[in-house]
């Protein structure tokens, strides 16, 4: 008689209990957009969403059997983007762990990609942005008291950290912070912006609260990262035409190619009937790192001015030619309006 190792019994129950308490395994469903939105259409959700008190109530909503799936997963979707408005420890953990594991099963085609396959109601993404709008509220806070007591910690708190919600709370918390908060942090930023390029979008935030033309040039010269296009966006609309012009040249003249061609995007549409920012434009067409940015800058929204001097230029053979005759072709018609009125 062979005797039954009694810790391989508790594991194989364990293992049992553990597949009797896992929820069913999600049936995938193939539907096109426009029957799935018909189906939410079709029952009452808001009402359900409403009565919605604890994680039973959302599993009573994904197993009715009275409402089509898309109607059911809308409600779950729609519950958890409600969650946003409150503060987290309003919101039971397991609903969270139930909604950031929740495997969405109604799939519909992308709308670029036919063939492929996307969820119509990423519950699973939704309360990750709920989870990341509520680290940001608390970063905020704490980045808050932080100015208050030092401001210039804020800079170690925003290196520690590499996660992105937490580096936005801490950005906007300067928008709070006195002039003399913003001024420290930004004199911090300043000096260790050449070993860490990563200070970028916190310098930003600040360069456009002080408009200091310090830090602006800091960051058109060592800058980096997604977040100088929307500084450079912000700071090219809080700026007169002069200081932007002012600014423009510094950047096609001394920053690198890729941030002066971010500046050129930024700042040219506000430039574009300034006659001196209009030539400094046209003489980079040569340019071998800038010439396309420029071309592509230039054929945005152009005056008739800009219109005939491209003109002008495309008659000839060389480099600066054949990009001036780019932007005339990049958006022929609307240059064709403009020459017309």
């Amino acid at each position: 008689m062979h005797r039954r190792n009694p810790f391989i019994v508790l594991l194989v129950m364990v293992g049992i209990t553990n597949s009797a308490m896992a929820q069913p395994q999600a049936v995938i469903s193939r539907w096109d957009r426009d029957s799935a939105m018909a189906a939410v259409a079709s029952v009452d959700i808001d009402s359900a969403i409403n009565d919605i008190g604890d994680l039973e109530a959302l599993k009573t909503i994904e197993l009715r059997n009275d409402w089509p799936l898309p109607a059911r997963e809308a409600a779950l979707y729609k519950y958890t983007q409600s969650l946003a408005a409150l503060r987290r420890d309003a919101v039971a953990i397991d609903v969270m762990r139930y909604l950031g594991s929740y495997q969405a099963q109604v799939l519909v085609p992308h709308e670029d990609h036919g063939d492929a396959a996307i969820p119509l109601f990423n519950i699973r993404g939704a309360a990750a942005g709920v989870e990341n709008g509520w680290i940001r509220a608390e970063s905020s806070a704490q980045a808050q008291q932080l100015l208050v007591r030092e401001p210039t910690a804020l800079v170690a708190k925003y290196l520690q950290s590499a996660n992105p919600a937490q580096r936005s709370g801490f950005r906007d918390a300067l928008a709070v912070a006195s002039d003399t908060e913003v001024q420290a942090v930004q004199a911090m930023a300043m000096s260790q912006l050449g070993k860490s390029p990563e200070l970028t979008g916190l310098l930003a935030v600040t360069a456009v609260l002080t408009a200091d033309s310090d830090a602006i040039h800091l960051l058109l010269t060592q800058g980096s990262g997604s977040g100088l296009a929307t500084a450079f966006g912000a700071l090219g609309s809080a700026s007169d035409p002069s200081a932007t012009a002012a600014l423009l040249e510094f950047a096609i003249e001394q920053a690198p190619a890729d941030n002066a061609a971010l500046a050129i995007a930024a700042w040219w549409p506000g430039l574009r009937h300034d006659a001196a920012s209009r030539q400094l434009l046209l003489s980079k067409l040569s340019d071998p790192a800038l010439g396309s940015a420029v071309a592509l800058a230039l054929a945005g929204q152009p005056d008739i001015q800009t219109i005939r001097e491209l003109q002008q230029i495309a008659a000839g053979e060389s480099l600066a030619a054949r990009r001036a005759q780019l932007a005339l072709n990049i958006n022929h018609d609307d240059l064709l309006a403009e020459v017309r009125k």
